[in-house]
């Protein structure tokens, strides 16, 4: 070791800004100077005259993130649509749901909803987040409806006999010895 004392680097460091010179107009808080993808697409900056690039005025890199953002939620919007549309055909090509009994089916799903559903919140839900046309669902809400349809009496068959009394109230119980 040297007995001269130690000095600091001939380069400056960057300084972090003063929270006066980081705030934005508007009071809101600016956007981290890197954002991932963002660099990559941003419009090139002019170069600083001692020949490094400088970045992007904090405005145009909050407008890129911004329209980044809306693209994103574009996306996925036209993503779900397609899903909600997509279980609706699936719907309406099920063999037990579908097809001509597709009227049936909803009406009898409807006839579910109405009855538990007093306020219509659980209608609302899924008629604003579009679950309401997944199979499933359809599905369940007509084993509801199963469920609250009056029981229907056997048909009676004129060929066969009258069966006794004790057998029709008592299947498997015999009077005969």
């Amino acid at each position: 070791m040297s007995d001269a004392p130690l000095t600091a680097p001939e380069t400056s460091l960057p300084t972090s800004p003063t929270p006066e010179a980081a705030a934005v107009p508007g009071g809101s808080l600016p956007l981290p100077p890197f954002l991932p993808g963002v660099d990559d697409a941003a419009p090139a900056a002019p170069e600083t005259p001692h020949g490094g690039d400088a970045p992007p005025p904090a405005e145009a890199q909050e407008a890129l993130f911004r329209q980044r953002l809306e693209a994103q939620d574009d996306s996925r919007r036209r993503q779900w649509r397609e899903q909600v549309e997509q279980w609706r055909r699936d719907v309406a090509a099920d063999p037990e749901m579908g097809g001509d009994r597709l009227a049936g089916t909803v009406a009898r799903a409807q006839l579910a909803l109405e009855r538990f559903d007093t306020d219509g919140s659980i209608g609302r839900l899924l008629e604003e987040s579009g679950y309401g046309n997944h199979p499933a669902v359809i599905r369940f809400f007509n084993r509801m409806a199963d469920g609250l349809m009056e029981d229907s009496l056997p048909q009676s068959r004129p060929d066969l006999p009258l069966q006794p009394l004790e057998e029709r109230m008592y299947a498997g119980w015999s009077s005969r010895p």
